[in-house]
């Protein structure tokens, strides 16, 4: 049985290309201010962590307010971990867009959009993670 394959091989117009260098610039942007926020946050969490274990030494024990400050810190750390991730494939996704807009690379056009995915599939995961969480919380 004989094959016939086509080839459809998609072309950007001028435009489409002006459009998608715009998303390249504006999505590079928002990805290192997301990127230094969420750093920023990691440093901010693992110094209160330093700060508060030093608490401990009150008389006084620290009380109720040591324990909400150290898990408040806790949970800060955890959501920026969490955060970090689908930042970096924004990141990603910007610089290898603008790479294959330079160069008309349809192959780092393919690995741009491959991180688009990603960056899509982690911010999906990740709300199911904390509603998972939080069920299994309520439970016990």
């Amino acid at each position: 049985m004989e094959e016939n394959s086509v080839s459809c091989n998609l072309q950007f117009t001028d435009l489409a290309k002006s459009h998608l260098k715009a998303v390249s610039k504006w999505v590079s942007i928002i990805s290192i201010i997301g990127l230094t926020v969420i750093i920023i946050a990691i440093i901010t969490s693992v110094y209160d962590y330093i700060v508060i274990s030093k608490i401990d030494d009150v008389p006084s024990g620290g009380g109720v307010g040591y324990f909400m400050i150290s898990f408040m810190t806790y949970f800060l750390f955890l959501a920026s971990v969490f955060c970090f991730l689908p930042m970096y494939f924004l990141y990603k996704f910007s610089s290898c867009l603008k790479m294959a807009l330079e160069n008309d690379d349809s192959d780092s056009l393919e690995i741009s959009f491959r991180y688009l995915k990603f960056h899509y599939i982690s911010i999906g995961v990740l709300p199911l993670c904390i509603f998972v969480y939080f069920l299994v919380v309520s439970i016990f």
